[in-house]
């Protein structure tokens, strides 16, 4: 591992294959649905094979769910193949932060360890309060310097709320490992930059 990288989790694979999976049967259920109808009922004709008033309010909504199965199977496809290409980590423990892959697909939040108060896990239920979701919890100082409208993250006061479903190792773990690089830290904090030695240093860069 590099840049003081500790410990890293990614997506499960085999939740990344059964995603990209449901992509290809839900494209393969548009291409029924608009155009071979091997399972799905075709529109209504007549006799001559001309679509009849009913037949073309059906195939109207056939289209629409074409399109949007389409869409939902590309979005799956993209998203469980590009998992499985890529790898990037979820979560990255570093010496000095903790990285969140929750800025956008491809981008990750740095939270240094100076700044997070408490890091847990917890469960987060659907709106039917049945299905329970694993979630990391990481309590910060300051919220205000972060940015909201995240992937798969939401804040709650002080506390961001990240969804740890289907990663390849359970919360739990991450929990631990970064409890004690947080403990560690607050043990040996980093030294304060010593402001002769930046005073200098920016003088050097003067002449």
């Amino acid at each position: 591992m590099t840049n003081g990288v500790r410990f890293v989790a990614r997506r499960s694979p085999i939740r990344q294959m059964l995603m990209a999976a449901a992509g290809l049967v839900l494209l393969l259920a548009a291409l029924d649905i608009v155009a071979l109808h091997k399972l799905s009922d075709p529109p209504t004709t007549t006799a001559d094979g001309v679509l009849t008033s009913k037949g073309q309010t059906e195939r109207r909504a056939d289209v629409v769910w074409g399109t949007l199965f389409t869409v939902a199977g590309v979005v799956l496809v993209f998203t469980g193949f590009g998992g499985l290409l890529t790898g990037r980590p979820v979560v990255e423990l570093a010496e000095d932060e903790l990285r969140l892959r929750v800025a956008g697909p491809a981008s990750s939040l740095a939270i240094p360890w100076s700044d997070v108060v408490s890091i847990r896990s917890g469960r987060d239920y659907d709106d039917d309060g049945r299905i329970p979701t694993p979630v990391l919890l990481v309590e910060v100082a300051d919220p205000a310097v972060y940015p909201t409208g995240l992937w798969g993250a939401e804040w709650e006061g002080t506390t961001l709320k990240v969804d740890a479903d289907g990663w390849e190792v359970p919360v739990a773990d991450v929990v631990v490992r970064a409890g004690l690089l947080l403990e560690r830290f607050h043990a040996d904090p980093p030294p304060e930059p010593d402001p002769d030695q930046i005073a200098a240093a920016g003088e050097g860069e003067g002449a």
